[in-house]
């Protein structure tokens, strides 16, 4: 077990190895260049998942979580619509 700094806080968090990373991105070692990289992370216990806090103190499912990725978590969340990519704000 690896332990790294999540995105954007003073937090560290207790991670699977380098090596055993699954899938293309991985929320702590393969980060895309999703628009919510500046959001702090945030590992929400309750589901297991990583979240981004947005400046409204809303967690939003992170778009590298291996969960989502697999269909294992259906990314349900109290949106405010910060989540949204820039080009899918207008839908």
């Amino acid at each position: 077990m690896e332990k790294h700094y999540l995105e954007n806080t003073d937090i560290t968090l207790g991670t699977h190895d380098t090596d055993d990373c699954w899938g293309e991105f991985c929320t702590i070692h393969k980060r895309s260049d999703h628009h919510m990289r500046s959001f702090p992370q945030h590992f929400n216990f309750d589901r297991f998942i990583m979240e981004r806090i947005c400046s409204h103190d809303i967690g939003h499912p992170d778009p590298d979580e291996v969960l989502l990725q697999i269909g294992q978590d259906d990314g349900v969340h109290g949106c405010d619509g910060c989540c949204l990519a820039p080009d899918e704000s207008s839908l």
